[in-house]
């Protein structure tokens, strides 16, 4: 070595893993002077570590130096060399090159025996001469790697520091993190010649290599401190409490976690990274839902992530938690168990809060709550995503807001997907207006949504506008009304403030009451295609259970679901669970007048639109239906109106006779809406049946069927001139 090659800076991580592999070739020099041949048979040389002579059994049982130990010669050498690489080490901290092997001995506190024991762990795989080398120190050929005794020969410089040393290459200690035992090969292998070899990630680290991670960790996110973040949508008083927090935790020995919990898209990452950037560390995210399930693989995982993150400088943190509880299997308290001994701050992420059923000892759990943005918030939410992309009125951000109880980053993730599919309808050709822009954010939205409503109920298209809705004008007038209430409730009870003063009950809900036929079922239809909203329709005679607790369960379920894209609910039926409050005689008439009054108040605390149908208005108690907001009634239609729906039932591209005598049919025969669709549509194959167009004797002919299926009597002279 050159006096001026001291002063220069090393330039790459190699160099400097070159200089300290040569500072071990100097241990190895001295451990192959202390090796003496076997001299019974000079024949046995062939088969050196294969077999044991009886020379060299004494020689190794009456031989208490075995241990190579320095000459003085080598004792100069190895102390040039000392100097040397500190001096090349200073030159280059002074000119801020970053050297790996220096950051692993400040993160993890090492010493400089640990960094010589890691040099010759790493050694094999960075130069294959160690092999050999190694093989012929350890007297075995079939030895490539060092194993404890091997590595605690060429790093120690004495036996005290021999002895010393023994315990940091035991479980456990800081320098075993970077070290794995190789598979046995079958053989029982004492402690000291099980061999051991560095991690293929720590190799590639010190070298200065890039990694990719794999396997488990394959979903590994590193996000670096200096990275420019957006500012908080929401929740920034939560923001500025967990900085100052992290902020004065810095230096605590004892571990603090914390429980950041919210919906997804609430801003979890990056809270926490916000939070890691307040001291300086950027944020290594792993998705615990796709952790090992086993309990050595996942253990070795969650070691393999805390070391990560201290590597790189980063603070750890676990997301999807929720899929670890929702598994119901020992995983999460295993972490738990881990996180006990990490020395520093860490972040657990999910859906849902959770605390360790074993209360964490001389260590901080600090729990972070991210809410739901509130209406107000998150229609400005849908203006800033939104930007120029589309053009976005008031109303349509309000609608927006009321209908999707989304997160800032579903919201986000919502304009994007719009985008993409206007996008695509422009290339295929599909018209993309203005007004319709704004509709793909209801459509994308939709595409956000993963609920299991359709388990439960029916989804119904809303194909039907308001010119097919022919019911009387004080009917649609309130129809209009309930929509409008959805349409501009983030206005009256957020801009106006009438949300201090109704806090609770903000949900809309309606009471459809009628005969058969009268345009119920359409009504909900036109409302949804109106709101551009999903509409399921829920039978309640179906959800009704003579298990106690059972309804309850199944209307629960029904609206935790719709929650999610703010659907319009449907309960056909309604008389099934709102008929008169019975009196009290038995412990099913008290739970049934519970059951009554339960969805009641699940209608209330819901959000959305909530419509109850019934043919029979007069079984309902007058109690409940008190509480209802809007209660249309649907009379049986007249004669002009029934006229109105023979007419407008027919396609325009049906083949219909010109002679069709519309008012007669709406004269003669009293038929609602949903009867008149039947007729029609069997008139309709009638006259198919015989290649003709439809006419009236195709019509009379169905409305005699009609009649018959619903057992009403059609006399005769009713019919006059179309009698025959």
């Amino acid at each position: 070595m050159r006096d001026d090659a001291a002063l220069r800076p090393y330039e790459h991580p190699w160099e400097h893993i070159a200089d300290e592999l040569r500072r071990l070739d100097i241990f190895i020099e001295a451990g192959l002077r202390s090796m003496t041949a076997p001299a019974d048979d000079p024949a046995l040389d062939p088969f050196r570590g294969l077999v044991v002579t009886e020379t060299e059994a004494r020689r190794l049982l009456h031989d208490e130096g075995r241990f190579a130990l320095l000459g003085d010669d080598e004792r100069q050498e190895l102390a040039a060399w000392d100097d040397y690489i500190a001096s090349r080490v200073a030159s280059t901290m002074k000119q801020g090159i970053p050297l790996p092997l220096l950051r692993i001995r400040e993160a993890f506190r090492l010493d400089a025996w640990d960094v010589r024991c890691l040099v010759a762990a790493m050694a094999p795989d960075i130069d294959r001469k160690y092999e050999k080398l190694y093989a012929y120190l350890q007297d075995d050929m079939t030895s490539k790697f060092a194993s404890v005794d091997l590595l605690l020969r060429l790093c120690c410089r004495s036996e005290r520091e021999r002895r010393d040393a023994f315990p940091r290459l035991l479980p456990h200690s800081p320098l075993f993190a970077f070290l794995r035992k190789e598979a046995p090969d079958g053989a029982a292998r004492a402690a000291l010649s099980r061999p051991i070899r560095a991690d293929e990630r720590i190799v590639a680290y010190a070298l200065g290599f890039d990694w990719t991670y794999a396997g488990a960790m394959s979903g590994m996110r590193r996000y670096e401190a200096a990275d420019p973040l957006p500012a908080l949508a929401t929740d920034q008083d939560a923001g500025d409490r967990l900085e100052a927090h992290l902020r004065a935790a810095v230096g605590a020995s004892a571990p603090v976690v914390y429980m950041i919990h919210g919906p997804t898209g609430s801003g979890k990452t990056l809270q926490a990274r916000r939070a890691a950037g307040s001291i300086g560390k950027g944020l290594l995210e792993w998705d615990a839902g796709a952790a090992p399930v086993e309990e050595e693989p996942f253990k070795e995982t969650i070691d393999a992530a805390l070391r990560e993150a201290r590597l790189v400088g980063a603070v750890p943190a676990f997301d999807r938690l929720h899929a670890l509880v929702a598994a119901g299997d020992r995983r999460i308290d295993w972490l738990a168990d881990r996180l006990r001994r990490h020395d520093g701050p860490a972040f657990l992420m999910s859906e849902n809060a959770w605390q360790p059923e074993r209360p964490f000892e001389d260590a901080a759990w600090v729990d972070v709550p991210l809410r739901l943005p509130e209406p107000s918030t998150r229609r400005r939410l849908w203006r800033e995503a939104v930007g120029e992309a589309f053009p976005l009125p008031d109303a349509e951000a309000s609608a927006l807001a009321a209908k999707f109880r989304f997160t800032p980053g579903r919201i986000e993730r919502t304009v994007r997907t719009a985008e993409r599919l206007l996008a695509w309808e422009r290339g295929t050709g599909a018209e993309a207006d203005s007004p319709r822009d704004a509709k793909a954010l209801h459509r994308a939205g939709y595409m956000q949504v993963r609920h299991r409503l359709g388990e439960k109920a029916v989804k119904l298209e809303p194909k039907f506008a308001w010119d097919d809705l022919i019911v009387p004008d004080d009917t649609k007038s309130l129809l209009r009304q309930a929509c409008n209430r959805l349409l501009y409730r983030n206005v009256v009870f957020g801009d106006w403030g009438f949300e201090r003063k109704f806090a609770y009950g903000k949900g809309i809900s309606m009471l459809f009451t009628g005969p058969p036929g009268t345009g119920k079922t359409m009504s909900a239809m036109v409302m949804a295609r109106e709101m551009d909203a999903e509409l399921y329709r829920i039978d309640l005679s179906r959800m009704v259970s003579k298990y106690i607790g059972e309804t309850e369960k199944n209307l629960s379920d029904i609206f935790d679901e719709a929650q999610l894209s703010g659907a319009i609910l449907f309960f056909d039926e309604a008389d099934a669970l709102f008929g008169k409050r019975s009196e009290v005689k038995d412990a099913h008439d008290k739970y049934a007048n519970m059951e009554t009054s339960y969805l009641l108040q699940k209608m209330e605390e819901y959000d959305g639109l909530t419509i109850l149908a019934t043919n029979f208005a007069q079984n309902l108690d007058e109690a409940f239906t008190r509480r209802i907001q809007f209660i249309v009634r649907y009379p049986f239609p007249d004669p002009a109106q029934r006229e109105q729906l023979w007419r407008s039932t027919f396609p325009s591209e049906s083949p219909v006779v010109h002679d069709i005598d519309f008012e007669y049919l709406s004269r003669t025969f009293d038929l609602a809406g949903g009867p008149i669709k039947n007729v029609v549509l069997t008139a309709a194959f009638l006259a198919a049946e015989e290649g003709v167009p439809i006419g009236m004797k195709h019509l009379i002919e169905a409305v005699k069927q009609e009649y018959k299926k619903t057992g009403k009597v059609l006399l005769k002279d009713r019919l006059g001139a179309y009698a025959e």
